[in-house]
């Protein structure tokens, strides 16, 4: 391993260990959590706070897990992990949806 790699493998690490950590939180928090930044989810919008927490802490834990995986493959080819990061980076819109089909599935209908 060179410095470079070493460079490398530290910041995608980083960027993994804070999705790990979002999912840990998700998964131990009582209320239920945000995705988008400013937004406030009160108890009573959500039918299961715990099964919706259950769910984004999955979300956000398999998205660090391949973060995780993105830098081990670095200290072996950065190149093979740039593109890895690149699709996990352009990945966030798949975040976006299963957020929103998390929330249609949790959330409480407005009508009712």
């Amino acid at each position: 391993m060179n410095l470079e790699q070493g460079i490398y493998f530290v910041a995608i690490l980083v960027c993994a260990l804070v999705f790990l950590a979002i999912s840990i939180y998700a998964f131990l928090s009582k209320k239920p959590i945000n995705f988008w930044a400013g937004e406030k989810i009160s108890v009573s919008q959500v039918t299961d706070v715990k099964m919706y927490n259950r769910a984004n802490g999955i979300m956000w834990l398999v998205y660090g897990i391949c973060w995780l995986i993105a830098a081990v493959i670095g200290l072996f080819s950065i190149k093979v992990s740039a593109l890895i990061v690149t699709a996990l980076s352009i990945g966030i819109v798949i975040l976006v949806l299963i957020y929103l089909k998390i929330r249609k599935q949790y959330f409480r209908n407005i009508n009712e």
